[in-house]
């Protein structure tokens, strides 16, 4: 039961995310970039930095492939790039992390509470009951 919830929950979710944010993009287009987007968010994180060699390695793409698809995030302004450098030290290679933007915020919201079975902003909600 708790497991068809939260399948339900996480389908509702990613319809939304879908839906308002890569409306324009064909289904197959869709998938990859909030495949993309959601990878780059959950490793942000790491000690490692997240960049499209490293991405390219995990998928078993090339760099060229992962750079087609992620340069229609950075377009949007839902991925941003720092330089940085590789880890050889010599040369450099760009840090990938997601934009703090309202429309990142709301993909990430969702992606969080698809995580933890909660709503979007019924915490932010919860917070405003408490403050008043």
């Amino acid at each position: 039961m708790q497991a068809e919830l939260s399948r339900q929950r996480l389908r509702m979710f990613i319809e939304r995310i879908v839906n308002k944010v890569f409306a324009k993009e064909t289904g197959a287009l869709r998938m990859q970039q909030i495949g993309l987007f959601t990878l780059i968010y959950v490793l942000q994180d790491d000690d490692e930095p997240v960049t499209a060699s490293r991405i390219a390695a995990m998928m078993g793409q090339s760099n060229g492939q992962v750079h087609r698809q992620l340069q229609k995030l950075l377009d949007r302004k839902l991925v941003k790039r720092e330089r940085v450098r590789n880890k050889q030290g010599r040369g450099h290679a760009y840090k990938l992390t997601i934009n703090d933007t309202a429309e990142t915020r709301k993909l990430t919201r969702a992606i969080d509470a698809s995580g933890s079975g909660r709503r979007p902003g019924k915490a932010k909600r919860a917070r405003r009951s408490a403050d008043e």
